[in-house]
């Protein structure tokens, strides 16, 4: 078993120093099409050329496919204010796990220590990253009634709702001020603005904002006063806010009972594993504890599921 848990430990190693030695550069693609373009070709031979840089891209797209680089995955990194690229936030979180596992393997001998500090390493990543994202969503919808009341404003003196976007990527503090300006970014390189606000619902997916961005996109197709619609998302923006924060507030108790009751066993589990691998053998090892261990992970997962359910309220 420890042999098997070591070449597991091994190829994922290897895998992951291939991946990073194998990513290109972008210094190295910017020289490489700079080459290209000042080449002296005709017309056909560009056409050709590009034909096969599409179909070049739709095979590597095809071979990663099985990665979790998606765009979804992109866009969550994003807007949880990670600056890393997906592959590398992929490969830290594999090496976060596996290194101090074998680390703690070696000193100790011990599998199951090994074990515990390998699931330690490999939760921690995550749990940041959501706990950055939900805190970059608050500040965001925040800000966004704010931001509304800015752009009402703005349109109502004669300027376009662009202008509008950029006053607010100008004058707004981060993160709302960040994403407008992603999107401008978009817009001038050449991207339409329909794509650029699709683009920015996706990454932010903030319903308010999707509101605002849906009211837009019709404003702009079948015409209307902007500055009003504006107005009244703006008002519905605060309600939602006030609705959210008293929410929150009743529903604090909750959902701290649900973190405690929740966590506290998997804690405990975890130091046992770690301080004291030698009491946690017998639950490992006989069949009464591994049906133990088995039943207290279901009942956990009720009880969380169900307190999370109860202090999830839909407004």
């Amino acid at each position: 078993m420890e042999i098997i848990l070591l070449s597991i430990f091994g190829g994922v190693l290897v895998y992951s120093a291939l991946t990073l030695a194998l990513c290109y550069s972008p210094k190295a693609i910017m020289r490489k099409r700079l080459t290209e373009y000042f080449k002296k070709a005709d017309i056909d031979e560009i056409q050709v050329e590009v034909l096969k840089e599409k179909r070049r891209k739709r095979k590597k797209n095809e071979r990663h496919r099985f990665q979790l680089v998606s765009r979804e995955f992109a866009s969550y990194l994003v807007m949880s204010g990670v600056r890393l690229r997906p592959t590398e936030f992929v490969v830290g979180w594999v090496l976060s796990s596996t290194l101090p596992a074998l680390i703690a393997f070696f000193i100790s001998e011990s599998l199951i220590t090994a074990l515990g500090i390998g699931i330690i390493g490999l939760s921690i990543p995550p749990l940041l990253v959501q706990r950055s994202r939900k805190k970059r969503e608050r500040e965001f919808s925040k800000q966004l009634g704010e931001s509304l009341s800015v752009m009402g404003n703005c349109i109502k003196a004669g300027f376009s709702f662009q202008q509008a976007m950029e006053s607010i990527a100008r004058e707004m503090p981060p993160p709302i001020s960040t994403e407008f300006e992603k999107t401008l970014r978009e817009m001038r390189y050449g991207i339409s603005m329909e794509e650029s606000l699709k683009h920015l619902v996706d990454r932010v997916n903030n319903k308010d904002l999707d509101l605002l961005v849906s009211a837009v996109l019709i404003s702009a197709q079948v015409g209307g006063n902007l500055s009003d619609i504006i107005e009244i998302i703006a008002d519905t923006v605060c309600d939602r806010l006030k609705i959210k924060s008293e929410v929150r507030v009743l529903t604090t108790s909750g959902r701290f009972s649900g973190i405690i009751i929740g966590l506290l066993p998997v804690f405990i589990i975890l130091i046992l594993m770690v301080l004291n691998p030698h009491y946690f053998n017998s639950f490992a090892e006989s069949g009464i504890g591994k049906a133990m261990l088995a039943g207290s992970v279901i009942l956990e997962a009720v009880g969380f599921l169900a307190i999370r359910k109860i202090v999830d309220i839909k407004y």
